[in-house]
């Protein structure tokens, strides 16, 4: 059995790739967005049509699910309560700290509020906590458990000519297991790697 999951983001490229992924008539597939907590209204309102056409069209819809940072800031509270004090920070420092310092329900501030501090160009960690991880831990891990799974195929939709860290990314990836001779193990797809954005919008044309 192969398990095949197609990240959202909400965006043009990733509803190629699920539509590319209807055509070839993939099986047990997966719908995953990652909600930051951060995402412009209009992106929630596409996500949720997108839902609806995708679970009309195969039967499938989009599955969400969020990072929690909520273990990350008590750990953090603990650590400013103590640390802290001890360290001689003024209690009215301390007592101000604390009172901010407490879960809001939104995975972005909820990761800023654990950080320390905004992402930033030269730290750039919003994806990977709040995207990666999630996915990975909520949704890969627990099928990776699933008895007579033979692979788990991650789709992921990058292109190449949208960045320079993309341009070299290749088509078939393995993050634990083999392609070949058959699929075996964790592995990531790109499958629309190559394609120019023209190709990407003909896809929505088309369908």
């Amino acid at each position: 059995m192969i398990h095949n999951i197609v990240s959202i983001s909400g965006g043009k490229d990733s509803t190629a790739m699920a539509l590319l992924a209807i055509e070839r008539e993939t099986e047990n597939l997966r719908f995953v967005f990652a909600d930051t907590g951060h995402e412009h209204r209009l992106t929630y309102d596409y996500v949720d049509y997108l839902s609806g056409e995708l679970e009309r069209r195969c039967g499938v819809g989009i599955e969400r699910v969020r990072a929690d940072f909520s273990r990350q800031i008590e750990r953090k509270r603990h650590t400013v309560a103590t640390k802290w004090r001890a360290d001689g920070v003024p209690e009215a420092q301390v007592v101000k700290a604390l009172e901010h310092l407490k879960p809001t329900g939104n995975p972005f501030l909820d990761l800023c509020l654990f950080k320390g501090r905004f992402p930033s160009t030269r730290a750039r960690f919003c994806s990977q906590e709040l995207k990666h991880v999630p996915i990975e831990t909520q949704v890969i891990e627990p099928l990776l458990e699933t008895p007579g799974l033979q692979a788990l195929v991650s789709w992921q939709g990058v292109r190449a000519d949208e960045s320079r860290n993309r341009r070299d990314l290749p088509e078939f990836d393995v993050e634990m297991g083999t392609w070949e001779p058959e699929p075996q193990g964790h592995l990531i797809l790109r499958p629309i790697i190559d394609w120019t954005v023209d190709q990407v919008f003909e896809m929505h044309r088309r369908h």
